[in-house]
């Protein structure tokens, strides 16, 4: 699948070429994005199946900050059991900070959501990525990384909480995002 997914990379920038953004002032003020998640994972080793399916939207308020959020499903089931299925909800902000005309960094704030039939999940995250213009209006970008806090809080009972801190390089989450 990552060969697949690098082919695709190599065919796009050779037959597409590199365009860079609008070099204007305003930037991409106003400028409405999208992109999203569709994964679906089998571990044989714990007998686990998801499913996730996140579409995200936002809009550049400013030529180097852009709001957002995502609101997707998610379902995941283990061995012969009942599937736990939630709604994602996921608010995030992000800030770009250009490297050259054409590649940025950029910095994710997003505060998940879950909404489970028997519990609720909430986190605060902070991601590091980068940001490549393919055309002014398709990117690729990759985040590496993440520093936040994320629990479940079942309806009866107390929280369980996951902290992360760090870059891994072994996983890194590629997405190509659409300037409307």
């Amino acid at each position: 699948m990552r060969k697949l997914f690098l082919a695709i990379i190599a065919m796009t920038f050779i037959t597409v070429g590199v365009n860079a953004q609008d070099s204007d002032n305003n930037g991409l003020e106003g400028a409405w994005w999208a992109l999203g998640q569709l994964e679906y994972t089998d571990t044989e080793a714990t007998d686990t199946q998801s499913f996730t399916i996140l579409p995200v939207a936002g809009v550049f308020i400013s030529p180097t900050v852009t709001i957002g959020a995502g609101v997707g499903y998610t379902s995941t089931t283990v061995g012969s059991a009942d599937a736990v299925d939630a709604i994602i909800l996921q608010p995030l902000a992000r800030k770009y900070w250009s490297i050259t005309d054409n590649f940025f960094f950029f910095g994710q704030a997003d505060v998940p959501v879950l909404l489970f039939e028997e519990a609720t999940g909430y986190g605060f995250n902070l991601r590091p990525g980068i940001d490549y213009f393919v055309t002014p209006k398709v990117t690729l970008e990759a985040t590496f990384g993440q520093f936040g806090y994320n629990a479940v809080k079942p309806k009866e009972g107390d929280a369980t909480g996951t902290t992360s801190f760090g870059f891994n390089s072994m996983n890194i989450n590629f997405g190509i995002k659409i300037i409307l």
